[in-house]
């Protein structure tokens, strides 16, 4: 596809139509298969419909013909009600299939200006996507001058800190920190580490930016006591319904309250890093999000810092003094939920031994709980199990320790960290005077 004369209004027109065109072939799909299904359940209703006629025909007395007409009244019922359905799920297939062709040929006439006359099926589609997502992305100031509203994720996390500064600097020079919006979805104190509501929007206020606290309604022992089992690698709801569900209905909110007569324009930033894991290295520095994308608004999912290794991250984080949490200097690599149940067995156990040093209670609150649902952590092994083994770290080691500055000494130095101390301790004593000065 030939870009190089196409704006970025033009592109995100595209990009939307594809989208479009997508959701219309995906949901064609489904109504097929739906067809398909309610065609065999009619099938099998009207042969069960027929054993049931013959059952009654080879009726030898009354009980037996009253019993075998009963379930041939139940077998017509049902070949009844199977019919109405393939009804309907014709009807739906008709209307999929209509608006299929419609968002296609839509797309075509959008596309086929710039596309010399080649086609947009199959993986040329998916390829044209792909490219256009790329061209926008390698243009941030004019994506986010090009958005209506921006929504940075914020976990209070270092990868989070350093896509905030990311983000916060080009919007600054784009002029349009007014669009951006911090989202911290506050998982509750048997969840979190403590302050970490509290430094995310600092870190949000340090660019003087919209702060937003979404509340979860239970937490994650609320969630894993109503389900009677803990979240997995597979079926991570904490990650869902905690965060993506409740953060979306703030999407709707934002949204609607921006008033516009056309459909907007929403860059949902998150701090991921390919380096992280495998299935993180496969994303995409911008995608569309088809689940939260509709005809009100385009929501493309942005990743500024998805290129970064950890130790960039670190270097950002001293270079520009940005204030982390102290549960990193406590060696904690991630700011996560303080038992994750993607973190390893000696990151739990540090976890425990940390909760102790804080004197805080969730160590048993969750081994109680583990005990009350009969479910363990982990399918390899359970909370109580980590907790019996940082007891035998304590018993070896001692009660755990750490200095402020200790992450940045283990990531990059002494020399940096003692440098990265002295300026952010200009930076609170120059807070401090500030809010004295405000308080007089």
């Amino acid at each position: 596809m030939r870009t190089r004369t196409v704006d970025i209004t033009t592109r995100l027109q595209l990009l939307d139509a594809f989208r479009c065109a997508h959701q219309a072939d995906t949901a064609l799909a489904a109504a097929d298969r739906s067809f398909h299904r309610s065609t065999r359940a009619t099938a099998r209703a009207l042969a069960s419909a027929g054993a049931c006629e013959q059952q009654l025909a080879a009726a030898r007395d009354i009980p037996q013909a009253l019993t075998a007409s009963a379930a041939l009244d139940d077998a017509r019922q049902a070949h009844l009600d199977c019919t109405a359905g393939h009804r309907k799920a014709h009807d739906r297939l008709c209307r999929a299939f209509t608006a299929s062709r419609r968002a296609n040929r839509e797309l075509a006439a959008r596309y086929r200006p710039h596309a010399r006359g080649r086609g947009t099926s199959g993986k040329r589609r998916s390829s044209v996507t792909a490219g256009l997502l790329d061209e926008v992305v390698a243009m941030p100031l004019e994506l986010i001058r090009a958005a209506d509203v921006l929504l940075v994720q914020s976990s209070g996390g270092k990868d989070s800190l350093v896509m905030l500064h990311r983000i916060a600097t080009w919007a600054d020079r784009a002029g349009c920190t007014d669009k951006v919006v911090v989202v911290h979805c506050d998982l509750g104190d048997n969840s979190e580490w403590p302050g970490v509501r509290e430094l995310a929007q600092r870190q949000a206020e340090r660019y003087g930016l919209r702060f937003v606290a979404v509340d979860s309604t239970g937490g994650l022992l609320g969630l894993v006591e109503k389900r009677g089992m803990f979240p997995d690698s597979a079926r991570r709801l904490c990650t869902s319904s905690l965060k993506r569900d409740r953060a979306n209905v703030l999407l709707t909110e934002v949204v609607a309250a921006l008033g516009l007569d056309r459909q907007a324009l929403v860059l949902n930033c998150m701090g991921l890093r390919a380096a992280e894991s495998p299935a993180r290295s496969r994303k995409s520095p911008l995608a569309i999000d088809t689940r939260a994308s509709n005809n009100k608004r385009l929501v493309l999912t942005w990743h500024p810092i998805l290129e970064l290794s950890e130790t960039a991250v670190w270097q950002t984080i001293a270079d520009e003094t940005l204030e982390y949490h102290p549960a990193y200097d406590a060696l904690m690599p991630r700011l996560s939920c303080v038992f994750c149940v993607l973190a390893g067995f000696d990151v739990l156990v540090r976890a425990v031994r940390l909760c102790w040093a804080l004197e805080l209670p969730l160590p048993e609150q969750y081994t109680d709980l583990e005990a009350r649902i009969g479910h363990r952590f982990k399918e390899q092994y359970s909370l109580a199990d980590v907790v019996a083994e940082a007891h035998r770290a304590e018993v070896r080691e001692g009660p755990l320790i750490w200095n402020r500055g200790d992450a940045l000494c283990a990531q990059l130095g002494d020399d940096t960290a003692a440098a990265y101390l002295e300026r952010m301790a200009d930076c609170e004593s120059e807070a401090y005077l500030k809010r004295v000065s405000l308080a007089v």
